[in-house]
């Protein structure tokens, strides 16, 4: 099995500035080994092969455990889509399995119910492995879930997320409640269930807020 050519084939097949995961380099190589006595040596060779390829140019690695291939433009080197490199590793993987959800100012901006424009995003995810964490390279605030999140959940646990609004932003629509059904509706959200992660994830101050939209 000639590993190189291996890693080659597959970081050729991603366009340049798209995230590359280490990990997921590592698991396509030892699906492709099948004795399982020479995986720990085929990991380190990887990890020699990617090295070889950074110091030659062929990829580049500004995120610990991530590559990509840069584009050369007239203007110069593009760095790595890092719009790609947060919604793959905080959001949504390659296969659509959801691991998080965008809170806080960004989506209380988005939804409209704030002019306010934050410089930093707030993310609950599975990728999450303490209370909380900031990630400097891609100015994000991380945040631990109370329950996994999932694609059957994460709307969910959005909308309850926005209802309780722990850091307390300034809503300055007028027509919030209209906004907050509004969301419902879009999203196909049962009352039922809502209530039912409400509980799940302690939140009280989400009952007051249902009655009001439900009148």
């Amino acid at each position: 099995m000639n590993i190189c050519k291996l890693v080659l084939e597959y970081i050729e097949q991603y366009p340049e500035d798209e995230p590359i995961f280490i990990e997921d380099i590592k698991m396509h190589i030892i699906q492709k080994c099948e004795d399982e006595t020479k995986q720990e040596n085929v990991l380190k060779n990887i990890n020699v092969i990617l090295n070889r390829l950074k110091n030659e140019g062929i990829i580049k690695a500004e995120y610990k455990g991530v590559y990509y291939k840069p584009i050369i433009t007239m203007f110069g080197e593009m760095g790595l889509d890092k719009k790609k490199l947060m919604q793959l590793k905080y959001l949504e993987d390659r296969e659509g399995n959801i691991k998080g959800y965008i809170v806080g100012a960004k989506l209380f901006n988005k939804l409209g119910l704030t002019t306010l424009v934050p410089n930093v995003t707030d993310i609950v995810t599975n990728e999450c492995k303490y209370h909380k964490q900031y990630d400097k390279k891609l100015r994000a605030y991380i945040t631990k879930p109370k329950i996994e999140i999932t694609n059957e959940n994460y709307r969910y646990l959005q909308f309850i997320d926005i209802l309780v609004n722990k850091d307390n932003i300034n809503i300055e629509a007028q027509n919030e409640n209209e906004i907050l059904y509004s969301i419902i509706e879009e999203c196909d959200l049962k009352f039922e269930k809502i209530i039912k992660y409400a509980r799940e994830t302690n939140n009280k101050k989400v009952m007051d807020k249902l009655f009001v939209l439900a009148r």
